[in-house]
């Protein structure tokens, strides 16, 4: 049995936990580089 069917029956919401999860610590991250940018004018200080 492949991995993602066992998680599937032992874990029935996994994977939409798992993309929610995904998405909002990449919402995350695109509002601190947001605020980020917006404080210093740089995308990543010190570099760009």
């Amino acid at each position: 049995m492949q991995l993602f069917q066992v998680i599937s029956k032992l874990f029935p919401d996994f994977w939409k936990d798992a993309e929610q999860g995904h998405g909002r610590l990449a919402m995350i991250a695109f509002i601190a580089l947001l605020h980020n940018y917006t404080i210093t004018g740089w995308i990543i200080p010190g570099i760009f």
